[in-house]
């Protein structure tokens, strides 16, 4: 069965009163929930490329960020995943890893992420054991309502920290920072939050994965930015072994390109049932 649920802290948590904010017009200022988590450091330790790379940054974005994100792992890999014994789980829609979003943007952009579509209230899980370290309503955003995760290398078997990233949550998870999550607990729901266009986003969860040799992390209010990071395409964060960063793995034959992923069950139970690591919704 799934490990024991974390329990929910409060009416004040479900009131929003943990969000770290940024007031307009003055520096980034630390979140004052983070202070005394694990390795967090205050946003000036952390170099502005790592702010232009996740895209949040006053006098930065287009090609400027553009070119940092590119260098910073959003390039193709042409990995996919393969559900392991061809379970049926929640499939990445055609907003896939790293492609050119500049026809959809005023300013160069790329997707630095995968979209899976689910009815709107699906239950997004947690990938591995972590603690929230972000929680942004990034009102006027398309993004949307988000939520991040930081994993250690022991929560998930990799040799450095990663960060996932859940957006267009269909509110505020409950879930306030410094809470510790298990691989499988539920996170937020799935919605299509966000600022849009002219026509609406259908229900999707957008998710991202950041990774970094070092512990040091921050939140500044608008953002999580670890210490020298990079992005990584989500099929990766599934590999049992390196390499994982995004040119190596472009470079990989095509019989290697194939990834196969863990997952929850609808039973509750894991497959395969030691895995650290699983899709963000459970299969069939």
């Amino acid at each position: 069965m799934i490990r024991k649920r974390i329990s929910i802290v409060g009416a004040a948590a479900a009131a929003g009163m943990f969000f770290c904010a940024e007031i307009q017009g003055e520096e980034p200022s630390a979140c004052a929930q983070c202070k005394g988590l694990d390795s967090f450091v205050v946003p000036a330790e952390i170099d502005d490329d790592i702010r232009k790379m996740v895209g949040k940054y006053r006098g930065g974005g287009g090609s400027k960020n553009v070119a940092i994100q590119k260098g910073r792992g959003v390039i193709e890999t042409g990995l996919y995943p393969e559900f392991i014994n061809s379970a049926d789980c929640p499939e990445i829609d055609s907003e896939k890893w790293a492609i050119d979003y500049s026809h959809k943007r005023k300013k160069k952009a790329l997707h630095k992420g995968v979209d899976i579509p689910q009815p709107r209230g699906t239950p997004i899980r947690a990938i591995a054991d972590g603690v929230v370290v972000g929680r942004f309503l990034n009102e006027g955003n398309k993004k949307g309502i988000e939520v991040m995760l930081r994993h250690m290398p022991e929560q998930t078997g990799l040799p450095f920290w990663t960060y996932s990233q859940y957006t267009h949550l269909r509110e505020m998870s409950p879930l306030p920072i410094g809470t510790k999550v298990q691989v499988g607990d539920p996170i937020g729901n799935t919605s299509n939050t966000g600022k849009m266009g002219r026509r609406e986003r259908r229900d999707a969860l957008h998710f991202a994965i950041l990774y970094s040799t070092y512990p040091e992390w921050s939140n500044d209010g608008v953002v999580v930015t670890p210490k020298d990071g990079y992005f990584m395409d989500p099929n990766a964060f599934y590999r049992l072994e390196a390499p994982y960063d995004s040119e190596s793995l472009s470079s990989l034959g095509g019989e290697h390109k194939g990834v196969p992923v863990p997952y929850l069950q609808k039973d509750g139970t894991f497959e395969p049932p030691d895995t650290k690591r699983i899709w963000p919704y459970p299969c069939e």
